[in-house]
């Protein structure tokens, strides 16, 4: 029981918290103070620390005979004045959010992308924060798009703001393909929303998805849509005080996400950086990448292993709220019936103990009714052994998923105990 115990307890969420470290890069000037003040309002939200860094790129004048280093004392001094533009900057934002506390700026030096990046990994931080710079082709040509380049680079979510964003995300539109990644990438909107906020769950089908799938009716295709969407919403850790809307679009993807964020008056676009969907293909790189450059709005790219990115075993453990008890653990019956299971209890009075191995799951359920959580072992069919544990007092539900979305753990605790089923390994 320990084993299973401490791997459920370990395992962090993917979401800020009290113990999570939020990166805000800055680069001095005003196109970085939307980074900050969203900083602000995370860490005052969700109880996380800032960490501030701003980077000093190499610098090599061009001169005939080739590139030569600039002199020691013209680096200090460039160094020194960039500090003082972070550390001003900071104060400015942070007397702007009464209680926010802004640590002393971090000075690095080399490519912005890669040590921003570096520090993320070095700091443990759960979330990149940086502004977005114009959207115009010598950005690209000249190669200031840092938005982009953190993205791709990026193991954990990154957060590019606007300069002109203050005060708290509100509307989160959040792009779904068909594939388990669009778990990760709305799981990673929810720390984000304020309190009375909404969570927009939309699939964008592309125009030209007949000549992508042939074989599949539009049909079939709809119903695979809203089968995807009800499994996202059901497994979603969302607190009560977030509400969750879903939505179908045709088009563009990014045009189409970007036209929709208008319509709601959204705050921030989230997108996974590479989707994969068996159907769609709709998040590729492409897309993060285009709302980057257009999007008006605040956007959260979140890569594929975020929710291995902090190095405890490529897993994530999600809290589910009372509400989704009854929706989510029908998905996780559908998706799991017929795999071998152990479970075990825990309880003050008898401490932990083994009550089967290698059973077949046959469902979970939540009687809101009884408020009775039942869990059903065995094989299908007369006179084949089965076990049933039926449990009162549920206090809470948590699911332990991999990095590529399969369940591995459930968890209940209830009264002054808790009931652990985990999947044995195929």
């Amino acid at each position: 029981m320990e084993t299973i115990q401490a791997g459920i307890e370990v395992l962090p969420s993917n979401e800020l918290g009290a113990r999570g470290t939020i990166l805000a890069a800055t680069d001095g000037t005003t196109q970085s103070d939307g980074a900050l003040a969203a900083a602000a309002s995370l860490a005052a939200a969700t109880g996380s620390t800032v960490h501030i860094v701003t980077v000093q790129p190499p610098l090599a004048p061009i001169v005939p005979d080739g590139p030569v280093l600039l002199e020691p004392d013209v680096t200090i001094a460039l160094t020194a004045a960039r500090k003082e533009r972070a550390r001003a900057q900071s104060a400015a934002i942070a007397a702007e959010n009464p209680g926010a506390r802004f640590p002393e700026p971090e000075v690095l030096a080399g490519d912005p992308e890669r040590v921003i990046t570096q520090a993320a990994r070095d700091k443990g931080a759960q979330l990149i924060i940086v502004g977005i710079g114009r959207h115009d082709v010598m950005d690209r040509i000249f190669g200031s798009e840092t938005a982009v380049k953190v993205a791709r680079l990026s193991r954990v979510p990154v957060l590019a703001v606007p300069a002109a964003f203050r005060g708290a995300f509100r509307q989160a539109v959040v792009g779904l393909d068909l594939s388990d990644a669009s778990q990760h990438a709305a799981q990673a909107a929810v720390p984000i929303v304020a309190s009375g906020g909404i969570i927009h769950l939309v699939h964008v089908a592309p125009r030209e998805r007949l000549l992508i799938d042939p074989w599949m009716s539009d049909r079939e295709y709809d119903d695979i849509v809203q089968e995807r969407i009800s499994r996202v919403r059901a497994r979603l850790a969302v607190p009560p005080n977030v509400s969750v809307e879903h939505a179908t679009a045709t088009g563009d993807a990014a045009r189409a996400l970007i036209e929709y964020a208008a319509k709601v008056d959204a705050d921030v676009i989230v997108a996974g950086s590479h989707g994969h969907g068996f159907v769609s293909r709709l998040l590729l790189g492409s897309v993060t990448t285009a709302l980057l450059r257009a999007a008006t709005t605040a956007v959260l790219v979140v890569p594929p292993d975020a929710a291995s990115a902090s190095g405890h075993g490529g897993g994530t453990t999600s809290h589910i709220e009372p509400s989704q008890w009854p929706a989510m653990l029908a998905d996780f019956s559908r998706m799991n019936a017929g795999r071998h299971t152990r479970l075990e209890i825990d309880e003050p009075d008898i401490g932990a103990q083994g009550q089967e191995t290698d059973y077949p799951l046959r469902g979970v359920a939540f009687d809101p009714h009884d408020q009775r959580l039942e869990i059903m072992l065995g094989a299908l069919g007369a006179g084949e052994p089965h076990l049933s544990r039926s449990i009162g007092d549920v206090r809470s539900l948590d699911l332990l998923t991999d990095k590529n979305g399969v369940d591995l753990a459930l968890r209940a605790r209830h009264g002054d105990g808790q009931t652990v089923l985990t999947f044995l390994s195929s």
